[in-house]
């Protein structure tokens, strides 16, 4: 599995506004090849720094997902990590 890590600053708005643009993320996301699962948030400390992990099946999914989204986003900074290990609470 592998997670694509995503930063974008932008604009600070209401919280409705940010559920909303947050939404519109999750929607596209979610139709992409190999999607497993997703998270968007606000930075704790910077609410102009918006912060997303999602999860795909494969690399060349989510070098795919990479790529739509460099096309399409401005200003968003993209990395790709390999899981090595993971852990779930009991």
């Amino acid at each position: 599995m592998y997670i694509l890590i995503g930063e974008q600053q932008a604009e600070a708005v209401d919280a409705d506004e940010q559920r909303a643009r947050f939404a519109h993320m999750a929607d596209v996301v979610r139709r992409s090849p190999g999607f497993v699962r997703g998270w968007w948030g606000l930075d704790d400390t910077d609410r102009e720094a918006a912060h997303v992990l999602i999860a795909l099946d494969t690399l060349d999914h989510a070098r795919a997902l990479r790529r739509m989204v460099e096309e399409n986003v401005t200003g968003v900074r993209l990395r790709i990590m390999e899981v090595g290990v993971s852990a779930e609470a009991d």
